[in-house]
């Protein structure tokens, strides 16, 4: 083999990590959400350090962070039923136009002085009723701009821009809130600037949203006659909860969400009160949470073929025990590649579960069954914020980190003794993700494939 020939399939092999890119539609919104993502980590890592500055309570810490989701445990399922419903492309642009209002008048108040906890609550409120329906539609859209065969790639392809940005965004965050804080001798005036940068990354969003090519965008056919709401709402629950892959892979995910994946509450208590750390300290601490993540969804972004239901279970058993570790950790130095390892294996489950999903959901149901994961991901954020929050006020961070990762590794418990129940009965559905999704893919007898017959999976005879 010529040194040319080798040249080549390394660039081949390089390239195959990013295939979705060659979609111009997927290119510019993966474009447009990494660059949006950024100001947003830089957001989500002050708010926390806005609530502590104004003398704020861990319980208070939990209060800010659940307002934020609690539109999308009650609404999600809702917004999933407006997401197969209308055009997603030109909800998303309204969606992210009010998130950038929200952000310019908490800047507005922080710049001024005028900024207090009720109002932040107030305002992280108004960003959730907004999320309950941008986020279904960001997890549908994606899937109708790529090819079928090409949707695992586009899922690890944003995860990637994702947890790019929660490295770069709360790095860069916090170094802000230092320098702020020497200059002006005021922790707000860097959490303002963090705001404002916030507030202008929403432009790349809405530009490249805006720049898409409606007509390389799937849509379904529109029927006459639609069901009522509560009809299609239960359609979709009914179809996740009689496909044992779906049920069992959110139940995983709800669990830990809930209470393992409360970085957000815990990492500046535990930075400030058990690491003696800064804001600069704090926000590099976080990051490697990132920096795990963004790892995890790589090595996705490479593989052909991914054995779902391992990586799940693995994922999740491996971040629970990082969790545990952290909790017994009050030492900086090892402190980090634990933080690292607990954000690798929560990207393996958290991306897993993603793909396997939407392999196992029809298109005319896509946006209601995502709903459901919008709802246990982002929705449960209310229960597992107040839970932190109390536990590390009741006794301290690393309890709260003890607490999560105990109850992590018994719902992998849990789920592996469910999935191997359905295992036995035949009734697991698509568990390989990749090159299996295209071979799946193959028209029925009917003409059409199984991503487009709508029916839940049937029971098993008797």
């Amino acid at each position: 083999m010529t040194n040319g020939q080798r040249s080549g399939q390394r660039r081949e092999a390089l390239g195959r990590g990013f295939l979705a890119l060659r979609s111009r539609n997927f290119r510019l919104y993966w474009m447009g959400q990494g660059i949006s993502r950024i100001g947003t980590w830089m957001q989500q890592i002050s708010l926390p350090w806005l609530v502590l500055q104004l003398g704020g309570s861990p319980i208070q810490l939990g209060i800010v962070a659940a307002l934020e989701f609690v539109p999308a445990l009650i609404l999600a399922p809702f917004g999933g039923v407006v997401v197969d419903r209308i055009d997603k492309r030109r909800t998303l642009l309204l969606t992210q136009s009010l998130a950038t209002v929200q952000v310019v008048i908490l800047f507005a108040l922080t710049v001024s002085g005028l900024v207090s906890i009720p109002l932040v609550m107030v305002l992280s409120f108004a960003l959730g009723i907004v999320n309950a329906l941008d986020m279904p539609v960001r997890q549908a859209l994606a899937a109708d701009i790529v090819p079928r065969e090409l949707l695992p790639n586009a899922i690890a392809l944003n995860s990637m821009a994702f947890n790019g940005a929660r490295v770069i965004g709360p790095a860069l965050g916090g170094v802000i809130i230092a320098i702020g804080s020497d200059l002006f001798g005021s922790n707000l005036a860097g959490i303002a600037f963090n705001f404002a940068v916030n507030a202008i990354s929403y432009a790349a969003v809405l530009y490249s949203v805006w720049r898409m090519d409606p007509g390389q965008i799937r849509e379904m056919p529109r029927p006459e006659q639609r069901p009522a709401v509560l009809e299609s709402v239960r359609e979709g629950m009914a179809y996740a909860a009689r496909a044992p892959i779906i049920l069992w892979a959110l139940v995983l995910l709800g669990l830990v969400a809930t209470f393992g994946l409360n970085f957000r509450i815990l990492v500046p208590l535990y930075a400030q009160d058990n690491l003696g750390l800064g804001a600069d300290g704090y926000g590099a601490l976080y990051a490697m949470t990132a920096v795990g993540s963004l790892a995890g969804a790589l090595s996705l972004a490479y593989t052909r073929e991914r054995r779902a239901v391992a990586l799940m279970l693995a994922g999740g058993l491996l971040f629970g025990v990082a969790e545990i570790l952290i909790a017994f950790t009050d030492a900086t130095l090892p402190a980090i590649p634990l933080m690292f390892a607990a954000g690798l294996f929560s990207m393996l489950m958290i991306n897993t579960v993603n793909a396997t999903v939407q392999a196992n959901v029809s298109d005319a149901l896509r946006g209601r069954v995502m709903s459901l994961y919008v709802m246990v991901f982002a929705g449960t954020s209310p229960i597992g914020g107040i839970f932190a929050g109390v536990v590390a006020e009741r006794w301290d961070a690393p309890a709260a980190f003890l607490a999560g990762g105990v109850i992590s590794v018994l719902a992998v418990v849990l789920v592996a003794w469910r999935w191997r129940i359905a295992a036995r009965q035949g009734r697991m559905g698509i568990t390989r993700i990749g090159q299996s999704v295209e071979a799946d893919a193959r028209p029925m007898a009917d003409g059409r494939s199984p991503q487009e017959d709508a029916s839940p999976p049937r029971e098993p005879a008797a």
